[in-house]
């Protein structure tokens, strides 16, 4: 089944129109209230299988946003280490990024991979410190040259998980200013490596880009529409709002403005204002663009999504 066509199947709107070259629908919509309540029916029977198979440990990363500076602290029976983190996460949350700094390095020079995650997401987002990704890439490899599948602490693994991620990130585009070589082939081999060991939905999108595009490997636009939709089901927000341009550009896919703002409009439920604004600001845009009843029906579709597919709300980290 191809993945536009997998999307009818989730969606089960008045007279929809499945062609080759994409999906269609009629202007007709006097079925829609009984159409939208059989969609309710069939999404809830699709979601038992979809909770069989979130179980165990790749259930747990399937809600983990990466770099959420909201993980509970590992057990570590150093005290001192322990006392560190606390007042760093502390501040952090507080967004007093210069208290954070000092005692993230205190404990990253004592060897703590938290620490070290901590100290690369900052000088990613550039929190208490001038971006820098030469900085960034440097903590997140020291984390991700820690990776043990056998990792017993979750909380560490998950951190582990990110911080490969992070690095494929910069392999996939390169960084020339930090002098960071791109290398797409490597970075998708790290991406599929997580996306098929933990469902990671951020390396599930990257791999979606990577196909469409043809980076790092020979271009496969239908698989990259299946990897974006399998993030989109875990309520990835960078996922949701591609698929919402390719619907409202027509890029392969047959254009459809209704379906579009759906996606915005999910996305915009769970992205992370600090993160990802221009996700708000262009589901905004789009929302304007539109007629109401495309309004409402978009907002309908996107209920019927969340009831399959629920999300939480991302808080940036001063509301935390």
């Amino acid at each position: 089944m191809s993945a536009e066509r997998e999307l009818v199947h989730v969606f089960v709107m008045p007279r929809l129109r499945v062609e080759a070259g994409g999906i269609g629908r009629s202007r007709s919509s006097g079925l829609a209230p009984i159409l939208l309540m059989l969609g309710l029916i069939l999404a809830a029977q699709a979601g038992r299988g979809a909770q069989a198979e979130d179980t165990g440990i790749i259930g747990q990363f399937y809600s983990y946003l990466p770099a959420a500076p909201d993980l509970r602290l590992p057990e570590i029976n150093i005290p001192f280490w322990t006392d560190d983190l606390k007042k760093a996460k502390k501040a952090y949350k507080n967004t007093n990024y210069d208290r954070a700094l000092k005692y993230f390095r205190r404990a990253s020079d004592d060897g703590n991979a938290i620490a070290d995650w901590y100290l690369g997401h900052m000088y990613r987002m550039g929190r208490g410190v001038p971006r820098d990704d030469a900085m960034a890439y440097s903590y997140y490899s020291r984390v991700a040259d820690l990776y043990d599948p056998d990792e017993p602490d979750q909380n560490r693994l998950r951190v582990i998980v990110d911080s490969m991620i992070r690095i494929a990130d910069y392999q996939r585009t390169g960084a020339a200013a930090a002098g960071i070589p791109q290398n797409a082939p490597a970075a998708a081999r790290t991406y599929l490596k997580i996306a098929t060991t933990y469902g990671h939905p951020a390396a599930q999108y990257a791999l979606g880009i990577m196909n469409i595009k043809g980076q790092g490997m020979n271009a496969n636009p239908q698989q990259g529409l299946k990897w974006l939709i399998a993030a989109a089901r875990k309520r990835y927000p960078l996922s949701e709002a591609y698929l919402g341009e390719l619907y409202w550009s027509g890029d392969l896919v047959r254009q459809d403005r209704t379906r579009a703002v759906m996606w915005y409009i999910l996305a915009s439920q769970t992205a992370r204002p600090d993160e990802n604004p221009e996700i708000l600001g262009r589901a905004q845009t789009l929302e304007a663009a539109v007629t109401e009843d495309e309004r409402l029906e978009a907002a309908a579709r996107a209920r019927v999504w969340d009831e399959q597919y629920p999300g939480e709300r991302r808080l940036s980290a001063a509301e935390q």
